[in-house]
């Protein structure tokens, strides 16, 4: 069977940084592997299915008058097997997505 891949909006960086996730009744932790403009590649300790979606919050190293937390106001799960799952941002504030191509532009340099 042949599988549909699409071309990726940005570069993912290799990252462990900190995340939470909030679903239907629960909220789950886990850790990022890589992060793009577009999305990420995590480790959760509350499995997910593919289709789900949901707000995000993402640890990143503050600025100044930041808050530590990167809201993603939802994502979209994009595949998963078990614990590990590949997440779409769908909804970001234009605040937090000029945060988020700094750190991403920071980590590239």
């Amino acid at each position: 069977m042949a599988k549909n891949y699409a071309v990726r909006a940005g570069q993912r960086i290799s990252t462990r940084h900190p995340f939470m996730y909030h679903g239907e009744g629960f909220r789950g932790k886990g850790h990022l592997w890589d992060l793009s403009v577009s999305g990420w590649r995590a480790t959760g300790d509350r499995p997910v299915t593919q289709g789900m979606v949901m707000p995000v919050y993402i640890e990143l190293p503050p600025g100044k008058g930041e808050s530590k937390y990167l809201l993603i106001e939802s994502a979209i799960v994009r595949w998963s097997s078990g614990c590990d799952a590949g997440w779409e941002i769908q909804t970001i504030s234009d605040t937090s997505r000029a945060r988020l191509n700094r750190f991403l532009d920071r980590a590239r340099s």
